[in-house]
Formats: C-alpha cells, sequence, structure tokens
C-alpha cells in the first residue's frame, strides 16, 4: 500500500512538472538554408552595404524574426512575434563583409510563471536588447509589457521577470503598441512604440529595476511620413542610439529607412525630439521587405556596423533578409 502511495504521489509531482514547463526543455538546432544576396548598390545613403542573405527553412518554427542583438564573436540572439528564442553565429569574410548565418538553434520563451506563451496574444514578443549585466529586455506589443530574461544563468527556460511598467500605454492600439526597446545609460531601457499615424510616436526611458511607472512617453520620436518606428539599438561605445523604421503601402510596396540621434537628443523637452539624422533609405528597386530588427557592432577595423532583418510573416511572399551596412564616416569625423 505504502508503495502504491508513493507511486502515485510520484506521478502527480511528475504531471506537475510537465504542465510548469509546458514544453521542450532544450534548445532545437534549426536547419535553414542560406542564399547571397545583392543590394544593387555598393552604398546607400550614409551607410555602405557589407553584405545580404536571405534565410529560408523548411522547419515550420522558422520565421516572423522581429529582434535581433549581435553579442561577442559574431553570436546573435533573435526573437520572432510568437515568443520563441533564435541563437546563431554570423558567418564574416576576412574582409568583414557577411556571408551566411550558421548554427541555428531556437527554443520557447517563457512568461513570469516559466509557462511557454499560449497565445499569439501574450508571446506577441518585438524587440531584444542587452542590458549592461547580460541580462536580455524583450518588448511585448500586444499586452504592453517588458520582460527581463537572464539567459546567460538560465538559458532560454527560465522565467521571466517583470520588466518596468510603462505609464499611459492603455491608449496604445492592439497592433502599434510597444515596438522598439535599447539599452540606455544607468541601467534604463529605453522603449519606443511603433507609431505610425501621426509624425511622432512616443518613447519612455525607464529603470529596469523601477517601482512605479516612469512619467511618459515624455518625448515624441519624429518618423518619417508614413513609416512607424520597429526597432532600436544603442550604438557601440555610447554613441547614441539607432533606429530603424518600416513603410508599407499596397501599390508602392515596403520600405525602410535607419537613423540615429545622440543621447543629448533624450534629454530635451518638447514635442518634437531633436537631433534625429537620416542615415539611408532602402526602396525599391533594391530588394526591401519587412524590416522590424536592428543591431549594431564595433568592428575590428573601428567602423560601426549596422544589421537589420526582416519579418517575413510565416508567408511565402515574404523573405527573412540580413543585411549589414558600415556607417560612412562624415568628412568631418576622424577615420574608422
Amino acid at each position: 500500500m505504502i508503495r502504491s502511495l508513493l507511486l502515485c504521489a510520484a506521478a502527480l509531482l511528475g504531471a506537475c512538472s510537465a504542465s510548469i514547463a509546458d514544453g521542450p526543455d532544450q534548445w532545437r538546432e534549426v536547419a535553414i538554408e542560406v542564399r547571397p544576396v545583392e543590394l544593387g548598390v555598393e552604398r546607400v545613403g550614409q551607410l555602405r552595404f557589407r553584405g545580404g542573405v536571405e534565410i529560408a527553412s523548411g522547419d515550420p518554427v522558422f520565421g516572423g524574426l522581429s529582434g535581433i542583438e549581435v553579442l561577442e564573436d559574431n553570436r546573435i540572439i533573435a526573437i520572432n512575434d510568437k515568443g520563441e528564442w533564435f541563437e546563431a553565429r554570423l558567418v564574416l569574410d576576412d574582409d568583414g563583409a557577411l556571408t551566411g548565418v550558421a548554427g541555428m538553434r531556437t527554443a520557447a520563451m517563457r512568461d513570469e510563471s516559466g509557462r511557454v506563451f499560449r497565445t499569439k496574444e501574450e508571446g506577441d514578443s518585438e524587440d531584444v536588447a542587452q542590458l549592461p549585466d547580460g541580462r536580455f529586455a524583450v518588448s511585448f506589443e500586444q499586452t504592453q509589457t517588458i520582460r527581463i530574461y537572464d539567459l546567460n544563468r538560465d538559458g532560454p527556460f527560465g522565467a521571466a521577470a517583470a520588466g518596468p511598467v510603462l505609464a499611459r500605454t492603455g491608449a496604445l492600439r492592439e497592433n502599434v503598441g510597444l515596438e522598439a526597446i535599447a539599452a540606455a545609460a544607468n541601467g534604463a531601457v529605453l522603449v519606443g512604440a511603433e507609431g505610425g499615424d501621426e509624425p511622432t510616436t512616443g518613447l519612455w526611458i525607464a529603470q529596469v529595476e523601477a517601482q512605479g511607472p516612469p512619467p511618459g512617453p515624455w518625448t515624441g520620436y519624429p518618423l518619417a511620413p508614413g513609416f512607424s518606428l520597429t526597432s532600436l539599438d544603442r550604438l557601440p561605445d555610447g554613441g547614441g542610439f539607432v533606429a530603424l523604421e518600416r513603410f508599407y503601402a499596397p501599390v508602392i510596396g515596403a520600405r525602410a529607412r535607419i537613423t540615429r540621434f545622440p543621447d543629448e537628443s533624450l534629454r530635451e523637452t518638447g514635442e518634437v525630439m531633436p537631433g534625429v539624422e537620416e542615415l539611408a533609405v532602402l526602396a525599391p528597386p533594391m530588394p526591401v521587405d519587412n524590416f522590424e530588427g536592428v543591431a549594431t557592432q564595433r568592428m575590428p577595423d573601428g567602423a560601426t556596423r549596422i544589421y537589420i532583418v526582416s519579418d517575413d510573416n510565416f508567408s511565402r511572399r515574404q523573405r527573412t533578409l540580413l543585411y549589414a551596412f558600415d556607417v560612412v564616416p562624415s568628412p568631418s569625423s576622424p577615420p574608422r
């Protein structure tokens, strides 16, 4: 009798553990095909094209990439808008140009209870940023939340920690909410709403460990007409921020705009944030898709590298494109 009771208890505990894990407990490899893509020009605006690839896979989990972060040794962490992690390594040639992506693997993202997200609405993760302490902050568009993940400690399977609560997000529409996130100075994050219908969109700065909602949005990022904000990243060596905007209209097609602005712009007051500089606009006949993620890196030769990745919306009519650009120094800037 005692043995039977113990076996039943063990079975119940096993069932509880399985329901809490609610998904795979390790990284899973994803077979991908990588094809080179030519932009058709060597330079666009203030950016020099440094290689492009299309990433394709027959694995149904792959697709919808909405955020990307480049780490040491050209390792990348990416997310898609179904709440899934992707890890891979960038392949560069001897001259530093992007030629491929290798070692792709995936895992399910978790909520604060350690559960896999149950619906697309819950897991609509849109951008990712690595914090100075090594953790990752992720923005969720439909629930207007920020979550913090310690991948270095827990791998991709640890429960999320609640991030800062941002004030006045209730007015954001369901599918144009908190889209972009970047690590700011002094343990803070810079968060941007997608926007699109107005000439500006809201930006928040919040301490990761903040106990209450900060005021905001306190400033407006100026959007190009018809564009919306999709991603932010901090430039190397504290050189400000880079922003990615996207445009789409049925007849006109897709466009992408890349800008940068200094830290000082965030300290200004007013309805429109000053100091936003356009680096480039990508438009047909260049191969352009739904670009949603941006990441930066300091290259060994000192160049500022910018990567952008597109969200294919799990559609056969779209592509996952990954492009690399180096910022061309202005004549007044020291050579890099």
